[in-house]
């Protein structure tokens, strides 16, 4: 998903200013559906004018000037040819699952159980959020929107099933069998204890 396009996308619901362009990608859940940087707004507002895809439209709010943006024709016309393209599978970059896929028996299990708890909060929070957004009095959200708030209600009930099952497990010590044809665990552990013991005697 372009940034172009998914400003094309905030613009369909309403002309918008950069600032709130800005605030629909920046709210609680909007990590759930897509990302992106503030700095790269405003250059991309002016790209997409200079495109004829979108016009500014410059009115003044108490002795201020406002500059809100909306879609041309042709905006308009390349927004909807979007909206029928195949979407790309989303790329998913997660720091805890790199840490988790990662960790050894010489680390502290109380660690990393630490971070689950840490991570279930931040997703209790979340998912308050999203089962809250569509009754805010404020959020548009379109009918059809409403199937991806419920995307976003499911992924995040499975993410606490899994935290609290991991949590578990861990506690317990009863983790699952992995698979290690070449013995690459034991490897991993005598080449960190090697470089460890090789440091302190320097």
């Amino acid at each position: 998903m372009s940034i172009e396009h998914s400003i094309l996308a905030i613009l369909s619901f309403w002309p918008s200013t950069g600032y709130n362009i800005k605030a629909e990608f920046e709210h609680k859940a909007a990590g759930l559906y897509w990302g992106m940087s503030y700095g790269s707004i405003y250059p991309k507002l002016k790209k997409l004018e200079e495109e004829g895809l979108i016009y500014p439209i410059e009115e003044e709010e108490e002795g201020r000037k406002k500059k809100q943006y909306e879609l041309t024709p042709k905006g308009w016309k390349e927004f909807e040819k979007w909206l029928t393209l195949p979407p790309a599978y989303p790329v998913v970059k997660d720091e805890l699952l790199m840490k988790m896929s990662t960790w050894h028996a010489d680390m502290d299990d109380e660690v990393l159980i630490n971070h689950l708890l840490k991570r279930k909060a931040v997703t209790e929070d979340l998912l308050g959020f999203v089962k809250n957004w569509p009754t805010n009095g404020t959020s548009y959200i379109s009918d059809y929107g409403m199937l991806s708030i419920r995307y976003g209600e499911l992924r995040l009930e499975a993410e606490l099933k899994w935290i609290e099952e991991s949590i578990h497990i861990l506690e317990e010590k009863q983790l699952p069998n992995g698979q290690d044809p070449n013995g690459n665990t034991d490897k991993l552990i005598a080449r960190r204890r090697a470089a460890i013991q090789s440091e302190e005697e320097s």
